[in-house]
Order: C-alpha cells, then sequence, then structure tokens
C-alpha cells in the first residue's frame, strides 16, 4: 500500500523521508517498553545459625506481571511454609520488591495463612544476594509492590537471576 502512496506523490523523497522516520520514531519506542520488563527467578537459601530460609521464584514484571512464589523456613521452633502468586513486581537497580497473596501455609505455631497477603525484598546486586523475611497481612493490608520486612538475610547458596 505503501509503494502506490509514494508513486502518487509528486515529491517521493519527502514522503520516503517521513516514512522512515515513523519508523525510526517507533523503533526508538520499542525499547523503552522492553526495558520495563523484568524477569527474576531462582532459589535462594540462607543457613543462618540454626535456621535455614529457602525462597524460590519466578515472577514477571511488565505488561504480564504475576509470577509464582514458595517460602520455607526450618528453624528450632518449628516449619512455616507457604507457596502464593505474584501481582505486583517491581525492581529499581538491583532491588525487588514484590507482593501477592498466599495460596496454602502455616507458620510454625500451625496458623493458616491462606489467603494472607506477603511481600518481600530481594537484593541481587550485592555480594552475597540477600533476601528479606516476608511480610503477613490480611488480604490488601500491604500496599502494593510494597516489599519485605526490614530484617533481611544472606544467600548462602543458589541465587537469584534477575533479567
Amino acid at each position: 500500500m505503501i509503494p502506490a502512496i509514494v508513486r502518487a506523490q509528486g515529491n517521493s523523497k519527502l514522503v520516503r523521508a517521513a516514512f522512515i522516520a515513523a519508523a525510526l520514531g517507533v523503533a526508538s519506542v520499542a525499547p523503552k517498553a522492553v526495558a520495563a520488563q523484568a524477569h527474576i527467578s531462582g532459589s535462594g537459601i540462607s543457613k543462618v545459625g540454626h535456621d535455614t530460609r529457602k525462597l524460590t521464584i519466578s515472577a514477571q514484571a511488565g505488561s504480564a506481571s504475576g509470577g509464582m512464589v514458595q517460602f520455607i523456613h526450618n528453624s528450632p521452633a518449628g516449619l512455616t511454609r507457604f507457596r502464593g502468586t505474584v501481582s505486583c513486581f517491581n525492581v529499581s537497580g538491583g532491588t525487588v520488591q514484590l507482593s501477592g497473596v498466599i495460596e496454602k501455609g502455616e507458620t510454625a505455631t500451625g496458623a493458616l495463612l491462606d489467603g494472607k497477603a506477603f511481600g518481600f525484598t530481594i537484593n541481587t546486586s550485592a555480594s552475597p544476594q540477600a533476601f528479606s523475611l516476608p511480610s503477613f497481612a490480611d488480604a490488601g493490608g500491604i500496599p502494593p509492590c510494597g516489599g519485605g520486612r526490614g530484617e533481611t538475610v544472606p544467600v548462602t547458596e543458589d541465587g537469584f537471576k534477575l533479567q
């Protein structure tokens, strides 16, 4: 269709220049959309003293936000564990803040976590990497991408990959 328009115009160089400028304008917008996309995956294991924590995550930010998370904390007090879906994921530098809803879980004391909100903060650029202890609240009690508690633990095994 465009070749017909170019032929119909008396000043085809101007039309071609406008077409090229428009194409370059679209191309310059595309990398910005790609840069807004981010993906985090992996498992971070933290063994500190008598506590072992494992955070496993696969989530994507951008137009198709979402993902899953699984957390296990084995301590002398017992086992806390849950799995949930990520509903918000934000990246700033190498720091990831995410939040979501727990599908199934319980604390070491036997309290059910099903339907509760959770939040984590993960520092992928530190050496070693680190992740926060989870925030828990009733549904809607954690702001979108609110992240976890201020207390963090170092990743002593495995790690996270941020793309």
